[in-house]
């Protein structure tokens, strides 16, 4: 009698704290950040880096992108919706001070200088490529544009990229790239598809915004080793950063974030990433 008691109390006593641990779990899952407790998620970006975040036309109201597509998905998660501040690029993560908005993210780095002021959430990497006109048979790596035209965007790291490989030509003996720089993205792929430039070498993203507009003209043959990780940045707390990071997670491992890269022609494992910084 007393060993059925006993099984018994352990029972219930198991069923309650079973009980206990279901309800914790489940209030976990509903938690979110303190500053979007009044419905809205504000969201400090910079409007102008297609396909991340940009204004279809001009004079429109509404920013599209794939950033955008992330962040309203997360301000759903959180029972919000996203309200978009627009601004200067450098002005971004001192809003996040002014509590102007609550969190930063406009195909915006992580580096180790930015953390030691606020929390950051990688997400997403990028990588530079090489890219040619879809015909182009013979530009397999940046070396086959020994001898021609390379076009590049005036002000860019890809001009010392383009000095550093043509220093390797000419030690091999071979003909230098001619750089020639125009002052825009949209100048240089120009050059491409109108045959003046035989490659050029930018950032994924930013091919990827081109290949949309120009389906079927451009290709991408050769894509870098090394990447940079952009990501979303918010005031430093450890109880927000978590939440922002099993947001993402939960995005990622729902594949809704595999659709959206989908949907703006992005590398599918763009979004590969740890969402840990040392």
């Amino acid at each position: 009698m007393k060993a059925t008691l006993g099984t018994k109390l352990t029972f219930v006593a198991g069923t309650m704290f079973a009980a206990f641990l279901s309800a914790g779990t489940a209030l976990s899952a509903d938690q979110k950040p303190d500053f979007v407790s009044g419905g809205i998620l504000k969201i400090c970006t910079s409007g102008e880096f297609p396909p991340m975040e940009y204004y279809e036309n001009p004079g429109d109201k509404d920013l599209i992108g794939f950033e955008i597509d992330v962040m309203d998905a997360i301000a759903k998660r959180w029972g919000a919706k996203a309200e978009y501040i627009v601004g200067d690029f450098k002005g971004l993560l001192p809003s996040l001070d002014s509590k102007r908005c609550d969190l930063v993210a406009s195909g915006i780095m992580i580096t180790p200088p930015r953390l030691e002021k606020y929390d950051g959430i990688p997400y997403f990497g990028s990588h530079v490529v090489l890219v040619t006109a879809a015909n182009d048979t013979e530009t397999r790596v940046p070396a086959n544009v020994s001898g021609k035209i390379m076009a590049i965007e005036a002000g860019t790291t890809y001009e010392k990229t383009v000095a550093d490989l043509n220093a390797e030509l000419e030690a091999a003996g071979k003909e230098p790239i001619q750089a020639q720089t125009y002052p825009s993205a949209s100048g240089v792929i120009e050059q491409i598809l109108v045959g003046r430039a035989t490659a050029t070498i930018t950032q994924d993203t930013t091919a990827a915004y081109r290949m949309l507009q120009v389906p079927g003209r451009l290709a991408i043959p050769y894509t870098y080793d090394e990447s940079e990780n952009y990501g979303i940045y918010l005031r430093k707390s450890d109880g927000d950063r978590q939440m922002l990071k099993d947001a993402i997670e939960a995005l990622q491992a729902s594949g809704e974030m595999k659709a959206f890269l989908k949907k703006w022609n992005l590398p599918e494992a763009s979004t590969d990433v740890a969402h840990d910084v040392n």
